[in-house]
């Protein structure tokens, strides 16, 4: 444990954040650490992909850093919650164990992985979880969910409750290589680049996804970001004009249209005060960069004038896609 002077937590926004108090897993000979934790709040951190954290956070940080990995004799892949997605991508392709390719540089942990049960051109990590070992907060004891216990849905599962802490992630991947080449933007690539089905090797579709993804989005580790900033929002159709947002909206089930969040940000940018700290990356506007210094205040001041402002001028409600936690 450390105090608040002595921590300094890790964080895709690249923020100066500490905390009254900091737990690590390296073994699951720590997890009685745990048993004491205090009536103060609490929170699980992997590397902050999706988070926006404040100066200070007033309760305890869990960090899991277990990274080994462990094959069993059934032919199951054991990964410590700890180990970086990348890592786990490039160990598959080394070692002939197919089924992730499509998920290459999702940036986080391995143990973020089942939360939102992470999903990518047209494959979702739960397709390859075997099982997945957590330590529950209730009652304090360290269980192994199966698949189906995880209650996996699009970008969903029970681990949201916040009631587990992840330690463990046990794998089932395939032995024969039988890739997922249908979703557009994916076949486009392949196509522009003359591959096919039959051409096409495990390590050339990772590394044309990673093509894919790096021509869209920087990495929290070169550009500090968490994704997406606000989500695209879904309206009922009749409650928008029939030319608003033309080509930047897109028919839904049961009435409803969703809008392109990047140009709501787009059409309102030149009426906020971007900070000299923040900015937007120059190939998506959704994107919130850290361009040095930014803080917390800034982050959620402009956050609230860009909602403010797409409201009053266009009607239309943004939600942050980020989890902000404040003081």
């Amino acid at each position: 444990m450390s105090n608040p002077h002595q921590l300094t937590v890790n964080n895709a926004f690249n923020l100066a954040v500490t905390a009254k108090q900091f737990i690590s897993i390296s073994s699951l000979k720590d997890i009685p650490k745990l048993h004491h934790l205090q009536a103060d709040e609490f929170l699980v951190l992997g590397s902050a992909t999706n988070l926006i954290l404040d100066e200070y956070f007033d309760g305890t940080l869990i960090q899991v850093l277990m990274d080994d990995i462990v094959l069993e004799t059934d032919g199951i892949l054991s990964v410590g919650a700890g180990l970086h997605w990348h890592d786990l991508i490039d160990h598959t392709l080394a070692h002939d164990l197919y089924g992730i390719e499509n998920l290459t540089l999702i940036p986080g942990l391995v143990g973020a992985s089942p939360v939102q049960n992470i999903g990518a051109y047209g494959v979702e990590v739960s397709s390859v979880i075997h099982s997945v070992t957590c330590y529950n907060f209730v009652t304090k004891k360290i269980e192994t969910l199966s698949n189906e216990a995880c209650n996996f849905s699009y970008r969903d599962s029970i681990f949201k409750s916040k009631d587990y802490l992840i330690l463990r992630v046990q794998f089932k991947f395939h032995q024969l290589f039988e890739p997922n080449l249908s979703y557009p933007s994916l076949a486009q690539f392949l196509k522009e680049h003359q591959l096919d089905h039959d051409t096409i090797s495990p390590r050339v579709l990772s590394e044309s996804i990673q093509a894919i993804r790096e021509s869209k989005l920087p990495a929290p580790d070169k550009i500090p970001n968490v994704g997406s900033i606000f989500k695209n929002p879904i309206v009922e159709t009749e409650s928008i004009p029939a030319d608003f947002l033309a080509d930047h909206r897109w028919l839904m089930p049961d009435g409803q249209t969703k809008l392109s969040a990047a140009r709501l940000v787009e059409l309102v940018l030149d009426s906020v005060e971007v900070p000299p700290s923040l900015g937007f990356y120059e190939k998506h506007s959704l994107v919130l960069i850290n361009k040095g210094g930014a803080v917390f205040s800034e982050i959620t001041k402009l956050l609230k004038e860009i909602q403010q402002q797409v409201l009053s001028l266009h009607g239309v409600q943004l939600r942050v896609e980020p989890e902000i936690i404040g003081s």
